[in-house]
């Protein structure tokens, strides 16, 4: 999956950051291989890399969310009081 986050100026051009990144010698190498065989760009590589990261990392903060909601529902007596009571209305 890949996370289109780009964004457009007034001029409908995409805004560009330059970034620089110190990756151990083994690792860039093995970009490089991965550049010849897919034949695409080390910056394409990379943006891949950071997009689906980023996009991980969102999935995993939202997983997270919503388990912190579903504790809050199962353990708060009120929330389970007005379930039971909407359970009793649709029970009519």
């Amino acid at each position: 999956m890949v996370l289109n986050v780009q964004e457009k100026s007034s001029a409908g051009k995409v805004a560009l950051a330059k970034v620089t990144v110190v990756l151990p010698q083994l690792l860039k190498n093995e970009v490089l291989q991965l550049k010849e065989t897919l034949h695409v760009s080390m910056n394409t590589i990379y943006q891949t890399a950071i997009a689906e990261y980023v996009a991980k990392k969102k999935r995993e903060q939202l997983r997270a969310e919503a388990k912190m909601m579903l504790d809050e529902y199962s353990s708060n007596p009120e929330i389970q009081e007005l379930i039971e009571f909407e359970e009793d209305i649709n029970a009519y």
